[in-house]
């Protein structure tokens, strides 16, 4: 709650100015790599002699010693008029600077599940540069017993402490909740979202006055639907100032406890259109990637009709019997490494709560070995640069990492605690499972051309007749997308990959990995691999490629497979799809046309956040990730290239 975060004044302080003028949205520039300036500094929680919440950092209170639900209900619900604005809105977006212990999030949440109609959605997304730690978020809300069912659930799906977009599900994905944990100037400019209400519930101004700048209020600003409402505790004159330099009017109304009076704003412009939402869509194809997409559209209320030519979910690519689930570190901060960070942890959550049968999943932990000492530099600098703490993933030498394999290794890496890996049919299978009642499916079906006709778009079989119409489309079916005229430009290839599966030979309890990957033993077999061929794409298993995974295999866990001959092994190949930049390509392609495509051998880790973003879009949600990188992620980034 009642929280500050140091900031740096933002370039686009004068932006509303600016929009008064041009009568049109204008976007801030990306902040970069900045926006992750190593590890996180947790809040430690302390107590006045009283027990209020209380922050020895800022020497301010989270909350009000008259009671601290109490006072969120005056300031921050009443203060909004929430009960009368949501009863009758599809969606709504709340946006607040400084999350603190959560009791706003808590409080929101109940009221929401109180008094708006059960098809209604809430977005809360929220700001906090030192979050409190899970189990003493636990702690703290031990004071409120009303909220009790609430905080479990949240503490269930809170993420670690790394910086960065969280998003979390809840009721179903009835109730989203995004944490962006860092800098709040910087985070708060690479939100791209519609809020109907503020909560402004920084640490006081006179604690901390980077909490309430002209800068940040504009920031808010930028992102307020037309008839955007804020409320604060403050009545600071500085907070007044920013507020309305920023474009909001403001008025003081009775405050909480012994504070006199309190803050409430209002948007005075009325330019901004309300993002326009899809009722119903499309998706081609049923691997990880289209299930994924099939499940994000359905928790919005989308209507989904998912195409696949194959007979059942996860037929090709994603028929992986073991895909792996893990990060992967790079010193390179751009836009790929700050998604598959965020996909990770998103991932894991999706997985844990899908997958219910054991055999389909498990979170055996990840080993990553340094190919040399170079780049054990490298990946120990990557997670140090990155904010990863050790409850993620921390160098181990080779008799630790030795000893958490339970098998002997070929040297030092990283350690991954909590990766794993996922069945891909069955993942595939619970996702789509997940969507419930808002999908249909058209199996043995291809879909050989898309076209749009009078409003909506259709897709259309070889023969020319219509398989579906919907509002939007959802190419998720790989390599195939480049058959389709309007995937044509992208140039998306395929790649083979060929595992290998190997006799249960060792008790090796994690997955290692290098240039492939060895699991332990799965159904009695270690699967190892994978070849990466983009020259010769046939689907028939190789004697030379079994060979090729051997040789990893050996160069990972030396002599395990000693005894393993190539012709006694089976096999599974699958044809995975790249991008020429070998990034994702997520968003639209051409009006009423989006991707979910090139997600390569990283689709188990990418494909669920991938999904979540491309169906944000489509329903005018906030992102969940930040704009500069969903913009480096979009097909946009090829427009104007020339189909091949």
């Amino acid at each position: 709650m009642r929280r500050s975060t140091p900031v740096a004044p933002c370039a686009v302080a004068d932006e509303w100015p600016r929009r008064q003028h041009s009568g049109r949205l204008l976007a801030a520039p990306s902040q970069g790599p900045d926006l992750h300036s190593g590890p996180l500094i947790p809040a430690e929680p302390s107590f006045t002699s009283g027990g209020t919440l209380f922050s020895e950092r800022y020497g301010d209170v989270y909350f009000s010693a008259a009671g601290g639900i109490e006072e969120t209900r005056h300031v921050f619900l009443h203060g909004n008029d929430l009960s009368a604005r949501w009863r009758d809105r599809a969606r709504f977006t709340i946006v607040e600077t400084g999350f603190g212990s959560g009791l706003n999030f808590l409080a929101a949440w109940q009221a929401f599940r109180a008094e708006a109609p059960a098809s209604a959605r809430l977005h809360f997304v929220s700001v906090e540069k030192h979050p409190f730690r899970g189990r003493d978020l636990a702690t703290i809300h031990a004071a409120w017993p009303q909220l009790a069912a609430l905080s479990r659930e949240l503490i269930a799906e809170y993420p670690p402490l790394v910086p960065g977009f969280h998003r979390l599900h809840f009721e179903g994905g009835r109730v989203s909740l995004t944490l962006l944990f860092g800098e709040a100037a910087g985070l708060l400019g690479e939100l791209d979202a519609c809020a109907d209400a503020f909560f402004l519930d920084g640490f006081a101004p006179a604690k901390n006055p980077d909490m309430w700048t002209e800068a940040l209020c504009g920031q808010l600003a930028r992102i307020a639907a037309p008839d955007a409402t804020a409320a604060t505790w403050s009545v600071a004159g500085s907070v007044r100032e920013a507020l309305a330099a920023a474009g909001f009017t403001v008025e003081k109304r009775p405050g909480f406890g012994h504070k006199r009076e309190m803050l409430v704003a209002r948007c005075a412009w009325r330019e901004r259109p309300e993002p326009a939402a899809a009722r119903s869509a499309i998706v081609v194809g049923a691997g990880i990637a289209g299930a994924s997409c099939a499940l994000a559209l359905a928790r919005r209320g989308i209507d989904v009709t998912l195409i696949d030519a194959g007979a059942a979910a996860a037929s090709a690519a994603s028929a992986n019997p073991a895909g792996v689930v893990r990060p992967f570190p790079t010193l390179e901060q751009g836009g790929r490494s700050r998604f598959t960070w965020a996909a990770y942890f998103y991932a894991c959550r999706h997985y844990a709560s899908t997958l219910a049968d054991p055999a389909s999943h498990a979170r055996t932990g990840v080993l990553q070995l340094a190919r040399d000492p170079a780049q054990e530099e490298k990946l120990r600098r990557a997670l140090m640069e990155f904010g990863v703490g050790p409850e993620v993933a921390r160098p181990v030498g080779e008799q630790e990492g030795a000893r958490l394999c339970g098998a002997a290794i070929a040297g030092p890496g990283v350690w991954y605690e909590g990766a794993g890996w996922v069945a891909g049919p069955a993942a595939a299978r619970a996702t789509l499972h997940a969507a419930g009642g808002r999908l249909t499916t058209l199996w043995n079906t291809e879909a050989a051309a898309i076209r749009s006709e009078e409003g909506i778009v259709e897709a259309i079989d070889a023969h020319g007749r219509v398989l579906a119409g919907a509002d939007a489309v959802i190419l998720a079916n790989g390599h195939r997308a480049a058959a389709l005229a309007a995937a044509r430009a992208l140039r998306l290839r395929p790649v083979r990959g060929q595992v290998s599966f190997i006799p249960a030979a060792a008790h090796l309890r994690a997955i290692v990995c290098r240039e492939g990957y060895v699991t332990p033993a799965i159904g009695g077999a270690h699967v190892v691999g994978a070849t990466f061929d983009e020259r010769n794409v046939d689907e028939a298993p190789r004697r030379e490629d079994h060979l090729a995974n051997l040789a990893r295999a050996e160069r990972m866990l030396p002599g395990m497979f000693r005894e393993a001959k190539p012709e006694d092994l089976a096999a599974w190949v699958g044809l995975r799809c790249v991008s020429r930049d070998r990034r994702p390509l997520l968003g639209e392609i051409e009006p009423r046309i989006h991707g979910c495509l090139a997600l390569g051998s990283r689709g188990f880790t990418w494909a669920p956040l991938a999904a979540e973003l491309v169906a944000s879009r489509l329903a005018g949600d906030p992102l969940p990730i930040e704009r500069g990188v969903a913009a480096e992620l979009s097909p946009a980034r090829f427009a104007g290239d020339q189909p091949q």
